[in-house]
C-alpha cells in the first residue's frame, strides 16, 4: 500500500457523506460537496491528477482509478491520508461504460469485479485479486449470460442484473480462488413501463433495487418518479418496499448505490438521495418513502460527463451494520385539518371528530356544501351546520380553486393541499383503502378523478373523493399505457366520454381509446399518420369546443373528433420549438408543456428549469397562431401533467400566477411563478412534490346516478 500527500481538507470531511466530483484529466483539483450546506470545496489529490475514475466501491469508501496512458489501475481510499492498492494493468478506453464492486473487506483478501454496461461494445465480467498479474474474464465460457452494469455485493456474494432484467447472476468466490456463477430467475410483482434505470443496493437485511423514471435523456433528463423494491429471497420476486428502515439512507450516484446510517450521516431517514445530471446542472434528489414526496436541489452548476461523475464518499463509521425496522416518520404538517371520512357515520362521531375541523374550512367550500347537500344530510350534522351559520346565504356555484390531492399509502387517507391558503386537509376515501394495490391518479374533471390500480393496472375507475361516488370503467385490454387521458364532462352525465391517447415512439401512428357512458368496453382506434408525425407530449389532453385537443412537445396541436372518429394534426399553429427533435432519445432540450382553457381560449405553457422561466402562449383563433403573453389577465394557472386548471378570479393577490404541484418543506408555502415579478416563490429548488398527486376542484354534490 502507498500513501500520498494532500492539501488542506474541508472542515467536517470524514464525519458524514460527501460528494466528490472526479474531474478526470480536465483539472488538477477535485470538487468536494458538503451535503449539509451544499458548499463546494476544491481539493488537490495528487493520486487523482491525470487519472479517470471508473467507479466507487466498498460502500463508498474507495475509488477505482485508471491512468489511460500507462494503463495503471489502482484502488484509492479517499481519507485525510489517501491509500493506494495496486491492481493489474487495465486496458479500457475513456469511453468505458461499466461498474465495479469489491467482494470481501479484508485489507489483503478481496476480489475486484468489473462488469460491462449494455451500451459497451463488449460483454465482460473481469475480476482480479491483489497481487494478480492480469484480469480474468468470467464470461469467456458463459456467452449465454449477458451481464448488466447493475451489480452489488451482499453477504459474501455478488449479485448482478442481466440485460433482460428477468434474472440475477449470483457470483461466489470460494476459498479466494474458485469462482462459481449461478443464474436465478426473478419476477416483478408489477409490470414496469416507460423509460427508467435501476440500481441495486445492498442494505442491512436484504437487496433492494431503486428504479428511476425520467423525462428526456437518461444522461441529462429530469427525474419524475423513484420507486424502491426489495428482493423476496423465498419466492425470488421483487416486491415494492414501503420502507427501507427509519435509520437508513440510500445514497445513489453514477452507477452505484450505498446504504448508510441516516442518524450518523445527519440525513433524514427512510429516504433515497440520488445524484442526477439534469439538462441545466447536477442535481441531488431526495425521495422520502414516508410521505412519497420528491424534492431536488442544485449541487453543481453544470451537468457532469460519465468520466467526471460526482460519487458519494461514505466514511466507514456511518455504515452501521444494525438494521432498525421501519418506524415511519409521520411528521404532521402544520395547519393539517381533517375532512369528514364518512357522510353516513354516527352523529356523535362526526361531532367528536370534525366540529372544529369544518369551522376552519374555506368559506367558499362551506357555501358549496350548504348549497349541494340535501336537507336530510344537513339535519344529520348539526355540528357542521353550526359552522354553516357563520356563512352567508348559500350560493348555487361557489368559487372554489383546485386543491392538490395526494395519496401516499394504502390506508385510504388522501391529503388535500390548498395552495392559496397553504393548508392541508385529510380525507378518508374507502375506495383507496387496500392491502395490495395503490391507486395512481391519472387526471381529473369537475371534481372527479380518474385512477388506475398500480399493480394490476388494467383496472380503471372514476371517483369523486369528496362524495365517494364511483363509476367503474371497463377493464383495459392491457396495462395502463396512455400518455394522456381525460373526460369530456362529469362521468354521471349521459354524454360523458373518456378519451385516452398514446403515440408511437417515431410519431408515425397514434392510438386512441374511448369509452362512452353506458358502454361495457373501450373502443380502440389506431390512426396511421402518412404525411405527418405527432408525438403526444407528457400531459393530458383537454376537451375544448366539442373535441379533444392534444399538445405535442414542439407546440403542435392535434384534434380528435369523437363523432366521426377522425384525427387531424393541425397545420397551424406552427410549432413553438420547431428545432426540437422529440423523436430522439438524446435530445437535450426537452420541455415540460401544459395545455389549459382560459375563458374560452387555449393556453399553452412550456418550461424546463430554473434558468428558463415558464413561457405562456395564447392561441389566436383568428390567425391560428401562438402568441406569447406576459400576463393572463389576473387569472391563475394550476399546472401538472395529469390535469391543469385555470381560475379566472382567484382572489386578491393571486392573479397572474402559475402554481405547480409542489410546496415548501414545512408545507406553509405553495410553489408558484409570479408573472409580474418574473420570479419563482419560494424558490425553484428545495420544494416537495408528491409523486402520486393531481389537481382537483372540490365538488361535494352527491350524485344519485353514481354506483
Amino acid at each position: 500500500m502507498e500513501s500520498g500527500n494532500t492539501s488542506p481538507w474541508p472542515s467536517g470531511f470524514g464525519t458524514r457523506p460527501w460528494l466528490i466530483q472526479a474531474h478526470g484529466t480536465r483539472r488538477k483539483t477535485q470538487t468536494f460537496v458538503d451535503m449539509l450546506d451544499r458548499s463546494l470545496h476544491d481539493v488537490t489529490i495528487p493520486e487523482m491528477q491525470g487519472k479517470i475514475c471508473l467507479g466507487c466501491v466498498r460502500d463508498g469508501s474507495w475509488l477505482l482509478m485508471l491512468d489511460e496512458a500507462t494503463h495503471d489501475c489502482f484502488l484509492l481510499s479517499i481519507t485525510n491520508r489517501p491509500t493506494k492498492i495496486p491492481l493489474p494493468p487495465l486496458r479500457l478506453t475513456s469511453e468505458y461504460k461499466g461498474t465495479c464492486r469489491v467482494l470481501g473487506y479484508s485489507p489483503h483478501d478481496f476480489t475486484v469485479v468489473i462488469a460491462s454496461n449494455p451500451e459497451s461494445e463488449q460483454n465482460f465480467l473481469l475480476h482480479c485479486r491483489p497481487g494478480d498479474e492480469k484480469w480474468t474474464d468470467l464470461l469467456v465460457d458463459n456467452d449465454d449470460i449477458e451481464i448488466d452494469s447493475d451489480i452489488v455485493a451482499y453477504e459474501g456474494k455478488l449479485y448482478a442484473s442481466t440485460v433482460t432484467g428477468d434474472s440475477l447472476v449470483v457470483i461466489d468466490v470460494i476459498d479466494g480462488k474458485q469462482v462459481k456463477m449461478q443464474l436465478l430467475y426473478t419476477e416483478q410483482e408489477e409490470e414496469l413501463h416507460g423509460s427508467y434505470v435501476s440500481y441495486l443496493v445492498a442494505s442491512c437485511g436484504g437487496i433492494f433495487t431503486v428504479r428511476i423514471d425520467f423525462f428526456g435523456n437518461p444522461c441529462n433528463g429530469v427525474v419524475t418518479r423513484i420507486v424502491v423494491y426489495r428482493l423476496d429471497f423465498e419466492d425470488w420476486v421483487w416486491r415494492r418496499a414501503e420502507s427501507i428502515g427509519s435509520d437508513r439512507a440510500f445514497l445513489v450516484s453514477g452507477d452505484y448505490g450505498h446504504s448508510c446510517s441516516a442518524t450518523e450521516a445527519q440525513l433524514q431517514g427512510n429516504c433515497v438521495y440520488l445524484v442526477w445530471s439534469s439538462c441545466d446542472c447536477e442535481r441531488i434528489y431526495k425521495y422520502c418513502l414516508d410521505d412519497k414526496t420528491i424534492s431536488f436541489n442544485q449541487i453543481l452548476p453544470e451537468p457532469t460527463a460519465p468520466t467526471c461523475r460526482a460519487y458519494w464518499v461514505v466514511p466507514t463509521l456511518i455504515r452501521a451494520t444494525g438494521f432498525k425496522e421501519q418506524t415511519l416518520l409521520n411528521t404532521p404538517v402544520s395547519n393539517q385539518i381533517a375532512l369528514p371520512q364518512d357522510l353516513y357515520s354516527s352523529q356523535e362521531e362526526q361531532q367528536a371528530n370534525y366540529s372544529a375541523t369544518w369551522h376552519d374550512l374555506p368559506t367558499e367550500l362551506l357555501e358549496l356544501v350548504a348549497s349541494k347537500l340535501s336537507l336530510v344530510d344537513r339535519l344529520r350534522f348539526p355540528a357542521v351546520c353550526k359552522s354553516w351559520s357563520k356563512v352567508s346565504y348559500p350560493i348555487e356555484e361557489a368559487k372554489v380553486w383546485p386543491w392538490l390531492m395526494h395519496l401516499s399509502k394504502h390506508d385510504g387517507t388522501c391529503k388535500m393541499f390548498d395552495p392559496l391558503r397553504a393548508k392541508e386537509y385529510t380525507l378518508q376515501v374507502e375506495a383507496f383503502k387496500t392491502c395490495r394495490d395503490q391507486h395512481v391518479f391519472r387526471s381529473s374533471k369537475d371534481g372527479w378523478v380518474v385512477a388506475s390500480a398500480d399493480l394490476d393496472n388494467e383496472d380503471i375507475l372514476i371517483i369523486n373523493p369528496f362524495t365517494q361516488d364511483t363509476v367503474d370503467l371497463p377493464i383495459l385490454d392491457r396495462s395502463y399505457h396512455f400518455q394522456g387521458v381525460t373526460l369530456s364532462s362529469a362521468p354521471t352525465l349521459p354524454d360523458c366520454m373518456a378519451f385516452g391517447v398514446c403515440s408511437s415512439h417515431n410519431g408515425k401512428y397514434v392510438t386512441v381509446e374511448t369509452w362512452q357512458s353506458g358502454e361495457d368496453a373501450w373502443s380502440k382506434l389506431r390512426l396511421d399518420l402518412l404525411e405527418e408525425t405527432f408525438h403526444v407530449a407528457s400531459n393530458n389532453p383537454i376537451y375544448f369546443r366539442g373535441e379533444f385537443y392534444c399538445l405535442g412537445g414542439q407546440g403542435i396541436l392535434a384534434v380528435f373528433n369523437q363523432s366521426n372518429n377522425t384525427w387531424r394534426v393541425l397545420d397551424k399553429p406552427e410549432p413553438i420549438y420547431a428545432e426540437l427533435n422529440v423523436f430522439d432519445d438524446d435530445h437535450e432540450g426537452a420541455k415540460f408543456c401544459y395545455l389549459v382553457e382560459l375563458a374560452g381560449d387555449l393556453i399553452s405553457v412550456f418550461m424546463c428549469n430554473a434558468d428558463e422561466p415558464p413561457r405562456v402562449f395564447k392561441l389566436d383563433q383568428m390567425k391560428m397562431a401562438w402568441t406569447e403573453v406576459e400576463d393572463i389577465g389576473g387569472a391563475a394557472l394550476f399546472l401538472d401533467r395529469r390535469a391543469s386548471y385555470c381560475v379566472v378570479s382567484p382572489g386578491a393577490g393571486n392573479g397572474n400566477k402559475i402554481f405547480f404541484p409542489r410546496y415548501s418543506e414545512d408545507g406553509k408555502n405553495a410553489s408558484f411563478y409570479d408573472m409580474e415579478t418574473k420570479m419563482y416563490h419560494p424558490t425553484f429548488y428545495g420544494l416537495k412534490e408528491p409523486l402520486n398527486c393531481v389537481w382537483v376542484v372540490p365538488n361535494l354534490k352527491l350524485d344519485e346516478y353514481a354506483c
